[in-house]
């Protein structure tokens, strides 16, 4: 019998690389949505729960409601974000993949004391490679890199966007709800990778945007509250790199609920 990590291989080698699903079925159903899906926020700028420690970047942990368990950037401090989990009961070693957005530090510098600490190799997905001296240190820490350079399921449920400039969004699938973005940095421009995200999945009804849209101004908050209410969205949580005044210029726009983020806050959905 094959091992999950051999399993979980075979599923992204058919949908990553077109090679043929190998025989003895899959470890998840192929091509799935999600019945449920809870975030909970390990790293982010400001706390939501007082004895938790912020720190400047981002790092959710998403798990579907099958059990799946995917980390989506790892902040900077490996320490910050190994405490944050214990302290809300998760454990890290349980994960099954890592999404990275991008490589900038304070979203990717805690993946290879990440990956040294899993003890398995687990997929980590990228938009594309990273530079020379990240390279050497996700390789001696025996890093099993899967570069999503276009649209394409990653995982039952989870979507990439593809390479937009050295990021891409991780988008879940829901069941009955429809579609969760969820953004690094969105250097790209937030309306770019929703709209990217759409069209990669076209025919599915958006429900939910959550992570940093790198805006600042109340005038861009409106704007892309206004943005977010026009194409149905639900649901709302600007973290991380989302500015104060950018955060307020959303809540006001915003048709459907806006959440503050911080570092515990937890979204069922």
């Amino acid at each position: 019998m094959r091992s999950p990590m051999d399993l979980l291989r075979a599923y992204i080698q058919e949908n990553l690389c077109l090679t043929p699903r190998a025989e003895g079925g899959g470890w998840w159903p192929a091509l799935g949505a999600l019945k449920g899906l809870t975030i909970t926020v390990l790293v982010d700028n400001e706390p939501h729960l007082l004895h938790l420690m912020p720190d400047w970047g981002l790092s959710l942990y998403l798990e579907a409601e099958d059990g799946l368990r995917l980390l989506m950037d790892t902040g900077s401090s490996f320490h910050k974000l190994e405490r944050n989990a214990r302290a809300l009961g998760l454990d890290l070693t349980c994960l099954d993949a890592i999404f990275i957005s991008h490589w900038h530090a304070d979203h990717s510098a805690a993946l290879p004391d990440l990956l040294a600490h899993l003890g398995e190799e687990v997929p980590v997905f990228v938009p594309r490679r990273p530079g020379w001296l990240m390279e050497r240190q996700l390789r001696r820490a025996g890093a099993e890199l899967v570069e999503a350079r276009e649209a394409r399921e990653l995982l039952p449920g989870f979507w990439s966007t593809g390479d937009m400039g050295g990021e891409h969004a991780l988008v879940a699938v829901l069941e009955e709800r429809g579609l969760v973005i969820l953004t690094g940095c969105s250097h790209p421009g937030p309306r770019r990778m929703i709209e990217t995200a759409l069209s990669a999945l076209s025919g599915r009804q958006p429900h939910a945007l959550v992570g940093g849209f790198h805006i600042f101004s109340y005038a861009e908050g409106v704007e892309l509250g206004a943005f977010l209410s026009e194409h149905g969205f639900k649901l709302v949580c600007p973290c991380h790199c989302t500015g104060l005044e950018a955060k307020k210029g959303i809540k006001d726009a915003f048709s459907g609920i806006t959440l503050q983020c911080g570092v515990g806050r937890r979204i069922e959905l």
